[in-house]
């Protein structure tokens, strides 16, 4: 490759119309090897004296040839081991948001007066954290998800039972 060509700059135009640069020839090298110029683009140059070109016959390196040449790749889904999880998922079942919302919204529920609507907010909760761990177990929380049932159905029927003793109590004077 002679230096005029290495020093020239080039645009490369992508099919959606996008067009990047100017570059010098090792930065498009550069580009093709980490799979930013697709076969589909136009290299121009920059000085606008010769018409596009496909990358082929712009990038000259043997490599490059097998790189432009080859079948698009697709990435796979990232998604942690199982075995990397470090148990910190059955402590806080983060991957089961219904079951910990469940067990805290059915603490918040204790507070006197708060239990009378956060309570059955718990039991709904907490059903759906069951619901959710039963399709998928590796999600964690069942437990979180029991006590927001079981706490927020006591709580709920303790705020009841008062209400229900306050009502009798001024109704008997």
């Amino acid at each position: 490759m002679d230096h005029a060509h290495q020093t020239a700059e080039f645009f490369v135009r992508l099919p959606s119309g996008q067009r990047f640069g100017p570059a010098a020839m090792g930065v498009l090298e550069q580009w093709a090897r980490e799979g930013r110029i697709p076969n589909t683009a136009q290299i121009e140059p920059a000085d606008a004296l010769a018409p596009a070109r496909p990358p082929r016959s712009v990038l000259s390196e043997p490599g490059l040839m097998a790189i432009l040449g080859a079948p698009p790749t697709v990435a796979g889904s990232l998604t942690m081991p199982e075995s990397q999880d470090s148990g910190i998922s059955t402590l806080i079942p983060y991957k089961n948001g219904y079951a910990l919302a469940a067990y805290y919204v059915s603490v918040a529920s204790l507070i006197p007066g708060l239990g009378l609507l956060a309570g059955p907010i718990a039991f709904g909760l907490g059903i759906a954290g069951v619901r959710h761990y039963k399709r998928e177990p590796k999600v964690k929380g069942l437990a979180h998800a029991w006590v927001g049932i079981v706490l927020g159905f006591l709580t709920f029927g303790v705020h009841v039972a008062l209400i229900v003793a306050v009502i009798v109590s001024a109704m008997g004077k």
